[in-house]
């Protein structure tokens, strides 16, 4: 198993931000993508209708920020699979993830605040159904996935909104 998950992202007062990606350009190399979450801390108030967080495949990848790739076992991935994010560091420089979204495999709202009274600590917003656990979204050679966001207007993915993705997947041999 691996895993990988991004640095903070705050909104970028767009309304497309890509946020996450996963890539296999490994020749006779299947992943299956077990879990794949985003966290949302709204630290303003939104008054505006909050973004919708996409799951699509996607054909190509480039840019962006590669992530580290943990090995939960000593087996280490193989270096065709890539991990991208927006950002350097926690809030740092972001490169926008370049990809054209495939058709909507899922989406989520996440969290938005309609005041500035007390905290809101979500749950991990599921970017893909739990199925997966048992039924993996499988990557073969050439083949991704990205989350991004889609606001109704720049408004609603403001720069007090902070993003992050993790996910978890498995390697093998084709």
């Amino acid at each position: 198993m691996m895993s990988a998950a991004t640095f903070r992202m705050p909104g970028n007062v767009t309304p497309i931000q890509n946020l996450f990606a996963l890539y296999n350009g490994g020749a006779n190399r299947v992943v299956r993508i077990r879990r794949i979450v985003l966290q949302v801390d709204t630290t303003g108030v939104l008054p505006f209708i909050m973004p919708l967080f996409k799951l699509c495949r996607i054909d190509t990848v480039s840019s962006g920020q590669t992530l580290t790739k943990v090995a939960w076992e000593a087996t280490a991935s193989h270096a065709d699979i890539v991990a991208r994010g927006r950002n350097t560091s926690d809030g740092g420089t972001q490169t926008n993830i370049v990809a054209t979204p495939g058709e909507t495999m899922w989406q989520q709202y996440a969290s938005r605040l309609a005041s500035n009274v007390g905290q809101i600590v979500g749950d991990d917003q599921n970017i893909a159904p739990v199925i997966i656990v048992s039924n993996p979204i499988v990557l073969r050679q050439n083949e991704g996935v990205m989350v991004y966001l889609e606001a109704p207007s720049a408004n609603s993915n403001p720069t007090t909104s902070h993003y992050f993705v993790q996910c978890a997947w498995d390697e093998a041999v084709s």
